[in-house]
């Protein structure tokens, strides 16, 4: 990877680059550690302020964009580490109030635009029209999530902010390029029978059949919610299976995005199946460029 802090490319002093990106997160996030001696004359002088642009390329292609917002040095290892965040992380910093009234998607782009930001392509959810009310301290990003149930993932993109469904296209990882696994797989808060109560009785009860037979009776009773069309949809959303994780490294750069779907070209160690893609980490340390994907089980 190379790395440009303005107009100048300091690839040659980079230690250690490390490029962030969380589903749930309004931007990426880039650390950058460079090689910093302000009193050797054989190395070029930095002198890096917040709100310079920091840019990552690979290959050509952009990897990150974003300003420094933190500047730290460390005399002792001469270690200059420079925190940097991409123009969508601006959704989190700036506070709306509304009300606002629209779909998805209307609302969206009036958030973006009211913190500087260009909308791009913007999911329209179920594209009902959505009526928010007025509200004071919360930020622009919590009141987009709430516009597609906390189910949808912000990219910052060729200048634009983008908003897209997790989910669609599954990628298959091939195994033998793994350098490093984590896994876990858990039973605890499985839900295998759930009864929908109104007006103290059971209008709606779903039972995952498969889930009874391998783990069990483990029910759980709820009220009538009018956050679902229906007291059957409310049943079946509450059944929950056996919850599976991974963190899973690979070799060199792979291009999956957050939302994405992925599942591995063999069983491995428990990490089987289907899985969402909630994190990408792209770490270049040593002439060695690794990709770390944090996933779970749908």
């Amino acid at each position: 990877m190379r790395v440009w802090l303005e107009d100048t490319e300091v690839t040659g002093l980079c230690t250690r680059l490390t490029v962030d990106k969380e589903a749930a997160a309004a931007g990426a996030e880039a650390e950058v550690v460079l090689v910093c001696a302000p009193e050797d004359g054989r190395l070029p002088r930095l002198d890096p302020a917040c709100g310079q642009w920091v840019h990552v390329r690979q290959e050509g292609e952009l990897v990150f964009a974003g300003r420094v917002e933190q500047v730290s040095y460390d005399a002792a290892k001469l270690a200059l580490t420079l925190s940097c965040y991409d123009p969508a992380s601006l959704l989190a910093k700036n506070h709306c109030r509304g009300p606002y009234t629209g779909t998805p998607a209307e609302i969206a782009r009036q958030l973006c635009l009211l913190c500087g930001l260009e909308p791009g392509e913007i999911w329209d959810g179920d594209g009902m029209p959505v009526q928010l009310s007025a509200s004071c301290g919360r930020n622009c990003y919590r009141t987009l999530r709430s516009l597609y149930d906390d189910n949808c993932v912000v990219e910052y993109r060729d200048g634009r902010v983008n908003v897209y469904p997790p989910g669609g296209q599954t990628t298959v990882l091939t195994g033998g390029q793994l350098v490093g696994l984590t896994s876990r797989n858990t039973a605890r808060e499985a839900v295998t029978r759930v009864r929908v109560y109104k007006n103290g009785r059971v209008a709606a009860q779903c039972t995952d059949e498969e889930g009874l037979l391998r783990l069990g009776l483990r029910s759980r009773d709820e009220y009538l919610s009018m956050k679902y069309p229906s007291a059957a949809q409310q049943a079946r959303a509450g059944l929950r299976g056996e919850a599976r994780q991974a963190r899973l490294a690979f070799t060199g750069r792979s291009p999956v995005k957050c939302g994405q779907l992925v599942t591995l070209d063999r069983p491995l160690m428990g990490v089987y199946g289907t899985y969402l893609v909630t994190q990408v980490t792209w770490r270049c340390e040593k002439g060695l460029l690794t990709t770390e994907l944090g996933v779970e089980s749908l």
